[in-house]
């Protein structure tokens, strides 16, 4: 007699672990402005990560309560009703938006492997944060963004160590902070003293391949560039585009310090070569001898080593001129010596800034060129 076969137990689920995110400590902002610098602050806090998923447009509501006004039956009650629907001012542009977690979703596989991927981020994490205007005043027609619904009970794990894996996290680097890195590429620093510098100076933890990515991506925008300048330069004579750059909107942008400098030339040649400068406030002289030393620090970087050392002297030779006439001027006004003393200082003067100041080889060319 046959044993009776096994009857096959069912699977046993494994109650997913919540995670449950901090509470919002506000839900009114007087701008999205104002509501996305919350939302990011609050977001670094808790050690969660939001993307926007849907928005609708303030054009885009007027237009459907407009439409809607318009099919109803025209009657006392409705027209009391379309009243009292106002128009928001699309200086607002959203009326809605909708954010929800990083992990939200499914993930939809398109490879044709037998073998599925270990690692997802979508993983049906349902926190989302919904977000829309409410009238705030209607004698001005003022609105505010108002949070109306907040889930914040997360799938997966919320904590300090998860979020510095993200990408979003790791490769946050700032402007002037990419800006550097972008110097140490163009100088040759090796990978990874360059992960070594950014984790020295941010709070970022990029991986050694993070590195290697951002410096191709900042090396494929090098190329593009350049690529795009040839063909400008073919297209287009080098006279049109220095006389047509501000009216031609597809002539090469200026980045900011080269804005600031190109406005400073313009300004200052503007006065005779006979006439003295005009004096700049402090707030110019700070950003034009910013633009200066970033844009010096970026020539010698690229510089090639066999002319570095004659293109430092001369540097420095101009460096130890202005710093010699801001003594004079300096010793000027504290006194105010008669004739013969000035010609006596004057003499010591000559023979000390010659002594101070860099000697340069008379052969060197960089030395003719001053």
């Amino acid at each position: 007699m046959a044993s009776p076969t096994p009857t096959a137990l069912p699977a046993v689920q494994v109650p997913m672990e919540m995670h449950e995110g901090a509470p919002l400590d506000r839900r009114v902002f007087d701008s999205w402005d104002e509501f996305h610098t919350y939302m990011e602050t609050y977001a670094r806090r808790s050690f969660q990560i939001f993307r926007k998923r849907t928005s609708t447009s303030v054009k885009l509501r007027n237009r459907r309560v407009a439409e809607r006004c318009s099919t109803r039956i025209k009657t006392a009650a409705d027209h009391v009703r379309n009243e009292s629907a106002r128009l928001i001012p699309e200086k607002y542009v959203n009326y809605s938006l909708t954010l929800v977690c990083t992990h939200s979703g499914a993930f939809v596989s398109r490879g044709t492997g037998k073998r599925s991927r270990q690692d997802v981020r979508a993983t049906h994490c349902n926190v989302q944060v919904n977000a829309c205007l409410k009238l705030a005043d209607p004698v001005t027609n003022r609105y505010q963004v108002n949070v109306t619904r907040a889930l914040l009970t997360h799938n997966h794990r919320v904590d300090k160590e998860t979020f510095l894996q993200y990408s979003n996290t790791r490769l946050n680097l700032s402007d002037e902070l990419l800006s550097c890195v972008e110097l140490m590429r163009k100088t040759g620093v090796k990978p990874k003293d360059v992960r070594a510098y950014i984790m020295e100076h941010s709070n970022c933890s990029p991986t050694l391949k993070d590195v290697q990515n951002i410096l191709q991506r900042l090396r494929n925008q090098e190329d593009a560039a350049l690529a795009a300048k040839n063909t400008n330069q073919q297209q287009i004579p080098a006279a049109t585009v220095l006389n047509s750059r501000k009216n031609d909107p597809d002539a090469p942008k200026l980045s900011s310090d080269e804005q600031i400098l190109h406005e400073y030339r313009i300004a200052s040649s503007s006065s005779g070569d006979d006439d003295p400068p005009n004096p700049v406030d402090p707030t110019t002289q700070f950003k034009v001898s910013r633009a200066v030393g970033k844009a010096v620090s970026t020539m010698l970087a690229e510089m090639p080593a066999a002319d570095f050392a004659g293109a430092f002297r001369v540097l420095e030779v101009a460096m130890n001129i202005v710093r010699e006439r801001r003594e004079e001027k300096n010793a000027g006004t504290q006194m105010t010596p008669s004739d013969d003393d000035r010609k006596e200082s004057t003499a010591d003067e000559g023979s000390g800034a010659s002594s101070s100041s860099t000697a340069l080889p008379a052969d060197d060319p960089w030395t003719r060129m001053l």
